[in-house]
């Protein structure tokens, strides 16, 4: 009776455990994701930074905190990361916001696959990073593939940024 019992509860659990392993991202490991790069359809040239801080609400510094949602838009993953600023360089924003990036992780037929955009790596947690962002409806600031954020390496780097893009808004 006792066999009887470890046996099916053992086959309980692993009909239990399919299902969330082919559905959800739960048991996944994201090192092993397939990259899926998609382009991006800019309606302008942002590789321009005098037009990139035109097309955005704020330009600071921040440090990502963590991970902090996902959600689907039109068909595709975005992911929201919790980001303290450090600095404003336009704009005035204060304490921690929410930042989306599209793109990130999702399932399908049991694959667990990361979307990007022009290459764009997803934010890292406890990195430094300049953010070009425009506040949302939704109650978070949206940044734009591959331009919206730069990782920031050294002092140095972050020094250089933050006086060229002071510069071109000093001059519009």
């Amino acid at each position: 009776m006792k066999k009887i019992a470890i046996v099916l509860g053992l086959f309980l659990l692993g009909i239990g455990i399919i299902p969330i392993k082919y559905f959800t991202t739960l048991l996944d490991s994201k090192e092993s994701a397939i990259i899926v790069n998609k382009h991006y359809p800019f309606t302008d040239d942002y590789q321009d930074k005098q037009k990139l801080t035109k097309a955005v609400d704020n330009i600071f510094i921040g440090e990502v905190i963590r991970e902090v949602g996902n959600e689907q838009y039109s068909g595709n993953p975005n992911t929201q990361f919790l980001v303290r600023i450090t600095q404003n360089i336009k704009g005035a924003l204060l304490g921690d916001i929410t930042v989306n990036q599209e793109g990130g992780y999702f399932k399908e037929k049991g694959e667990l696959y990361l979307l990007s955009y022009e290459k764009s790596p997803l934010l890292k947690k406890s990195e430094m990073y300049l953010f070009a962002v425009s506040a949302t409806n939704k109650g978070y600031y949206k940044m734009m593939p591959k331009y919206g954020s730069m990782l920031l390496d050294n002092e140095d780097e972050k020094m250089k940024q933050i006086e060229e893009f002071k510069k071109i808004i000093a001059e519009n």
